[in-house]
């Protein structure tokens, strides 16, 4: 590749990562391999991070960007809007599955992170959770969303290895009727709702 002429920012690196990893798979990823995909010395990327683990959390930076804050449902119930943020999080990195277990084995933290964080605590303070309360239910939200997100990616890449029993056939009981007519994602949705719901009632300042 022709070698570049402008400068990259921490970003610009990150993104090009983000490819790599989706295109190749983590295990293929190497800071050369990055530098090449980029037209720069590998030596360049480490002048914008520390090292390998650096750019990796900022890759789980780059993840969350893919969920769109601003354009959350921020005038309705903080359950309404938690839920959005649940499955626009989940949707955002079941778009990059290769990079998941960089966004699920780190903390993530960034300006865009930080301020998701605030705003959210604070309009859940103007409608009665404490700070404290408020943080363990996002916290929470955000376990389940990545549990199950890790759990949905396995899911599809081992889709081309499923061996479904067809309908009239004896192995087509009842779990494998039920199981033919999930929709995707179904559960998930499912299971969102039930915990913000149960996590509404625990925090409620009204005793549920």
């Amino acid at each position: 590749m022709p070698r570049r002429r402008t400068a990259l920012t921490r970003r610009d690196i990150a993104r090009a990562a983000v490819e790599l990893i989706d295109a190749d798979g983590l295990a293929a990823f190497s800071m050369r391999r990055l530098g090449s995909r980029l037209g720069t010395d590998p030596m360049t990327i480490y002048r914008r991070f520390e090292d390998q683990e650096d750019l990796f959390d900022e890759v789980a930076v780059e993840l969350f960007r893919g969920v769109p804050v601003d354009g959350l449902p921020w005038d309705a119930a903080w359950p309404d809007l938690l839920y959005a943020y649940g499955t626009a999080l989940h949707e955002a990195l079941l778009a990059h599955p290769n990079a998941l277990p960089l966004y699920g084995t780190r903390p993530v933290r960034s300006q865009e992170v930080t301020q998701w964080g605030v705003r959210m605590l604070l309009k859940m303070a103007d409608e009665g959770v404490p700070s404290g309360s408020a943080l363990q239910v996002a916290l929470c939200v955000n376990e389940y969303v990545i549990g199950h997100t890790i759990a949905r990616s396995a899911d599809l890449t081992a889709s081309h290895r499923s061996r479904a029993p067809e309908p009239g056939s004896t192995g087509f009981t009842v779990l494998a009727a039920a199981a033919a007519e999930l929709q995707p994602d179904g559960h998930f949705r499912l299971g969102l709702r039930a915990l913000i719901d149960g996590l509404q009632r625990a925090v409620s300042p009204h005793g549920g």
